[in-house]
């Protein structure tokens, strides 16, 4: 089972798109100075398919590529980033499907479950996503991204959704908490410490008989959450 290290760090729901510059500089921190190791927990990408070229932003690849050289780099699809296996800069990352997720890791002798998040929310969405992400669906989008005007209808209202921030009070985010500690504890094979998820744009931390750590949307917050001697954080990124 892979194991969470001391100085590990997360980042969610980046939604990174073509102009942005946050995520390259933060990024650029970190090859200046790497973490001992990085998780990207989905939606790094506003649009990152692996069959289609035009989503690929080759500088913020080539980034984690530089980083997968140096440190371990686990890379968890959302369901704005998937079907990434293809794609060369990410050769040296683990790339974890969503069909593949939630992922088991220990840490501290203590048994977690990382998703991007997107799991346990209903049959009707699990269907839409999984579709979306069948192999069949990601030949089809390859071919019709040959199709730029049909492309751009399609990927335009994508890239134009706005991005929200969740944040709750303390009283509905731990009742929050525990209803998806409550999903994940019951598919799981082992006794469930914590999770570690994205997805919800949240960005807090509860802490009872179980952790749940809600990530914090990078694009909205500028924040990522990192693992040290003292516990979970919430830190920063950017000045």
């Amino acid at each position: 089972m892979p194991t969470i290290l001391e100085g590990a760090l997360f980042i969610a729901d980046a939604h990174h798109q073509e102009g942005m510059v946050d995520l390259p500089n933060f990024l650029e921190q970190l090859l200046a100075k790497p973490p001992s190791q990085l998780f990207l927990m989905g939606d790094i990408f506003q649009i990152l398919v692996g069959s289609v070229a035009y989503t690929h932003p080759l500088d913020v690849l080539e980034q984690i590529e530089s980083l997968s050289r140096q440190i371990p780099v686990f890379y968890f699809e959302g369901n704005h980033d998937f079907g990434l296996q293809s794609l060369p800069q990410l050769k040296n990352t683990t790339i974890y499907p969503r069909n593949a997720q939630p992922v088991a890791f220990s840490c501290q002798d203590k048994f977690y479950h990382l998703m991007h998040g997107d799991l346990f929310l209903g049959f009707g969405y699990g269907l839409y996503i999984r579709l979306l992400s069948s192999r069949l669906a990601l030949k089809i989008l390859g071919f019709l991204a040959h199709i730029k005007p049909l492309y751009t209808a399609i990927s335009t209202p994508i890239y134009a959704k706005k991005i929200k921030n969740f944040s709750q009070s303390g009283l509905d985010f731990t009742r929050f908490a525990k209803t998806r500690l409550v999903c994940c504890t019951k598919n799981s094979t082992q006794p469930l410490w914590g999770v570690i998820e994205g997805h919800f744009h949240i960005g807090c931390i509860y802490q009872k008989s179980q952790l749940y750590v809600a990530l914090p949307s990078f694009y909205c917050t500028k924040e990522v959450v990192k693992f040290t001697d003292l516990g979970w954080n919430i830190c920063p990124t950017l000045p």
